[in-house]
């Protein structure tokens, strides 16, 4: 008996070979000497490999030997982990995870109060131990043993779709115990061992061809009897989980605890297959359990699983302690004296008021009092998570004790990142750390080592995105939506979601509340239409009338009782607010315009933000700021001129995101007027403070959103001129209508049937409308109203009829495809009140595809890094979907993707048969 290096016992046992059987005549001597060699020869492989017996030819030239099954193979020593003890690996840890009190007050939500018991605990863990009975069959046995036995040897086979065969063989059921299962523990048990066979990521489904697969699966073969495994399965269980077959109440069919019951059993399969910790073992051993219970145990709580009892050590949670607040704003003191009862809140207050704040505050309060003990906080992009992930990871860490070893993840595919610290995939899909933590510090980071595992960790900011794939049919969805639960759930910027995202997020809201969990919806900006589909629990809700909506509170706060009734509160705001200067012109198409006025003001002192709809309208106006002699007056990174949008390297984002904060940020400025252009980047995650905000045209609620960057803090070193908040709205020359036949499509503005970024131009002429009939807009006093104006469908359709048949038939288009992908959501959603069963089925579709309906383009990153035009290293590119034209790359070519020198100290990067260029504008295609 070793110990292995963790302390973790580790048995060897030797074995012996078996004399051949006696030969009867001179030939079959010889025959036997031949097998005696072939014995020897295999004998030692067996040896080496850990099976149990060496084998002997018998009189049917096969091998005479007692195999027994494996749950676990490694490739590169052969050894393998018996199937009963892997199963007793996966148990364990779902055990270990049903005594957190969060998680299993899910389970009981799931099940109900009355159908949820020790024994239902204990039932399931005994289901959780069979999760993997579909190895017992030959075809998996001998997958990887086909080297050493006769030609004639099954075919390989999986064990999830044959573990829905296995169900048509009673033999094998009733050894595996199942047929008395389901007689003493009732008919839910049946949904629940389809969803057990999930752990894999989706629902088994079965093999095209029907009834119950090949006869040589069930059969025994070269010294394997998938009877004897299966016998044996049943026995261990029935020891191991001995509760499990007390009398009690039977298992509920609630569809909701099946799917959670998924979810968890994949969590457990993930952490019970860690050979790191359940170390390989071969040799039998009915006590086996004990040693799983006491390894899961462990690696639970070194992976970040144990938190019952983290609270107890916990700083004291207010603004001052988490962020150096002198004292809260009100939005903050709402959230702080709101009842904890209410599942779901909705915060509605303008931008920079401390929604972020806030709802830390709300985590912690819930967090104290054991109704969550995780945070995942949601945002619309990539950028917004990345910078929101610092000010959330300052906060948290103050927050939770040290000895938890909380990092929070910035969960974002294709990065690495936990707490402060950055990794890099190795080889076999470890990782390895740049600032080589101890083993506990890295073990901690556990969630933070794939995508799937994101949701699963104490504290996390991500993108919507991870929250949408919960609640779709894709792989690893229930994964996702069981570690989910267990979490306080904060979507921010909740009104940046399109029909199809708005619809998923919906869905997986309600999937979530109905566990039992907790959620936070937060904007600056949310109209009653869509107030309306958070809060209703009907799929086609109606917002209140156009008077009733605006009369609304704002800022206000609306707690959602778990019946789904809401209760609206006004937050008194301090202070008179913000009184803006609006206008219009006629310039949007203009680019030597569009310079001269904003040239003209920053060359009087002011701080300028430029915000246009679409990177290539930036990159115009740039180019012309250049062309007109700009350059004193250009924002500028690394001694040279610089835009600021979605579509730099990973890295110069990083730059050019500091550099945009320390020429319009909150602390001392530089001296003199600036002009800083850029897109959507710069309305939002950024603490940016402008003296002057020009913007194209755009719905109001994003219009609000980006002048909440205008005067954003109270300053005393303003020029004279621009001491009073003032905006310029760019319109066509020509009016809107244009746009009707889709020539403003350049400007981000109208519908194509690629999809715009701002397709409602009914919506964008009421914005308009506003601006004209109100010329000082004061925040947030007005906000309800505008919103309400320029939103809310009522409205909208009146102005339609007004305008006359064009835009009312844009109206139609725009409402057919809002609500087309409305539909399309529903279609791929997942919905925890459907049945688990074979006809739960999840298509095999790309994941992007499904949560933004194609938006997202490929993730490239290069082999090496390459400098890049601000003379920095860069490696990574997010490039959209359209800059393709329809030919997305393949994988082989993002991955073999390279560059090399471009025109003026830019590079030329090459994805396939796709050429861009980068440098100082970002990255375009080239002509």
């Amino acid at each position: 008996m070793n110990r292995s290096d963790g302390g973790r016992i580790r048995y060897v046992r030797e074995r012996t070979t078996r004399p051949p059987h006696p030969a009867a005549t001179p030939t079959a001597q010889a025959l036997s000497l031949r097998a005696v060699a072939v014995s020897k020869s295999i004998a030692t492989k067996v040896r080496m490999r850990g099976w149990r017996s060496p084998p002997c030819r018998n009189d049917d030239g096969y091998y005479n030997r007692r195999v027994d099954a494996w749950g676990k193979f490694d490739e590169t020593s052969g050894r393998i982990h018996r199937l009963e003890h892997h199963c007793a690996d996966v148990a364990a840890c779902f055990e270990a995870l049903l005594r957190e009190p969060v998680l299993r007050a899910r389970f009981v939500q799931a099940a109900g109060a009355d159908g949820f018991t020790d024994i239902t605990a204990a039932r399931l863990a005994c289901l959780a131990f069979l999760h993997d009975f579909g190895k017992v069959n030959t075809g998996f046995q001998f997958k990887v043993r086909r080297n050493e036995l006769p030609r004639r040897s099954p075919r390989p086979a999986g064990h999830v779709a044959e573990a829905l065969l296995c169900f048509d063989q009673p033999q094998i059921c009733a050894l595996l115990g199942l047929h008395d299962i389901v007689k003493q523990w009732g008919a839910g048990v049946v949904p629940l061992l389809h969803a057990m066979l999930a752990h894999h990521g989706r629902p088994a489904s079965r093999p095209t061809r029907s009834g119950s697969g090949p006869p040589e699966l069930w059969k025994p073969f070269g010294g394997y009897d998938p009877r004897e495994t299966a016998k044996l399965l049943g026995r261990r269980g029935r020891a191991w989980f001995p509760d499990a077959f007390s009398h009690g109440p039977p298992l509920s069919d609630a569809p909701a605890l099946a799917h959670l019951f998924a979810g968890v059993v994949a969590l457990a399969d993930q952490l019970g297959s860690d050979e790191k910790f359940f170390v390989y073992e071969p040799d039998p051993d009915p006590h086996y359990i004990e040693r799983a219970r006491r390894i899961a145990a462990e690696s639970i709580a070194d992976k970040g699983f144990r938190r019952f009892g983290w609270s107890a050590g916990a700083a004291v949670a207010n603004v001052g302690s988490l962020f150096d607040h002198p004292a809260p704003r009100p939005s903050q003191r709402a959230i702080s004296s709101a009842p904890l009862a209410p599942p779901l809140l909705i915060l509605e207050s303008e931008t920079g008021s401390g929604k972020t704040e806030a709802a830390v505050l709300r985590f912690a309060a819930l967090w104290r009092a054991g109704l969550v003990d995780g945070l995942y906080f949601a945002v619309p992009t990539r950028a917004a998570a990345k910078q929101l992930h610092g000010r959330i990871e300052s906060a948290l860490k103050r927050l939770f004790p040290p000895d938890a070893h909380v990092q929070t993840v910035l969960a974002v595919p294709g990065y690495l990142r936990a707490g402060d610290a950055e990794g890099r995939r190795t080889e076999r899909f470890d990782v390895y750390w740049e600032d080589e933590p101890d083993e506990e510090t890295r073990l901690a980071r556990w969630s933070a080592e794939s995508s799937r595992k994101f949701l699963s960790a104490p504290a996390a900011v991500g993108t919507v995105d991870q929250v949408l794939l919960a609640g779709l049919r894709v792989k690893w969805a229930h994964f996702r939506a069981a570690s989910l639960s267990r979490s306080l759930l904060v979507v921010d910027e909740v009104h940046a979601s399109d029909a199809y995202m708005t619809e998923l997020l919906r869905g997986g809201l309600r999937g979530h509340l109905a566990l039992g969990g907790h959620a936070m919806l937060m904007s600056a900006t949310l109209g009653a239409a869509a107030r309306s589909k958070f809060v209703s629990r009907s799929a086609r809700s109606s917002p209140p009338a156009p008077t009733a909506a605006e009369n609304v509170p704002y800022p206000a706060l609306t707690l959602v009782s778990a019946d789904g009734a809401p209760e609206t509160h006004a937050i008194t705001t301090s202070g008179p607010g913000k009184s803006v200067s609006m206008n219009t012109d006629s310039i949007l198409g203009d680019p030597d315009a569009i310079v001269r006025t904003v040239v003209a003001a920053a060359r009087d002192g002011a701080r300028v933000l430029v915000i246009r709809n679409t990177v290539a309208s930036a990159q115009v106006v740039f180019k012309a700021l250049l062309a007109q002699g700009g350059q004193d007056v250009v924002f500028t990174v690394a001694d040279g001129p610089a835009l600021h949008h979605s579509r730099f390297a990973a890295e110069d984002r990083r730059l050019l995101d500091d550099a945009v904060e320390r020429v319009l940020g909150t602390s001392p400025r530089p001296p003199g007027g600036v002009v800083v252009i850029g897109t959507q980047t710069l309305e939002q995650s950024l603490d940016i403070d402008t003296d002057l905000l020009v913007s194209d045209i755009c719905p109001v609620d994003v219009l609000l959103q980006r002048i909440g960057r205008l005067h954003r803090h109270l300053r005393t070193d303003r020029q004279a001129r621009f001491r009073d908040p003032r905006c310029c709205v760019l319109i066509p020359e020509a009016g809107l209508d244009t746009g009707l036949d889709g020539s403003l499509l350049h400007h981000g503005l109208g519908v194509s049937d690629l999809g715009g970024i701002y397709e409602n131009l009914l919506s964008l002429e009421a914005t308009r409308r506003l601006i004209a009939d109100h010329a000082t807009w004061t925040i947030p006093a007005m906000n309800r109203m505008l919103v309400e104006r320029a939103t809310h469908p009522e409205v909208l359709d009146k102005l339609a009829e007004t305008l006359g048949d064009g835009w009312t038939s844009h109206e139609t288009r725009v409402s057919g495809r809002r609500a087309a992908r409305a539909g399309v959501a529903r279609n791929h959603a997942l919905t925890r009140n459907e049945p688990f069963d074979e006809n739960l089925v999840f298509p095999d579709l790309d994941e992007p595809v499904r949560t933004r309906l194609g938006e997202d383009g490929p993730r490239i990153v290069l082999a090496e890094p390459v400098t890049g035009p601000f003379g920095t290293d860069v490696q990574t590119f997010n490039l959209p979907a359209h800059l393709f034209r329809g030919a997305a790359p393949t994988k082989e070519e993002i991955a073999a993707a390279w560059t090399e020198p471009g025109p003026e100290s830019g590079l030329l990067l090459r994805v396939g048969e796709h050429v861009f260029t980068y440098d100082r504008t970002g990255v375009r295609a080239r002509c």
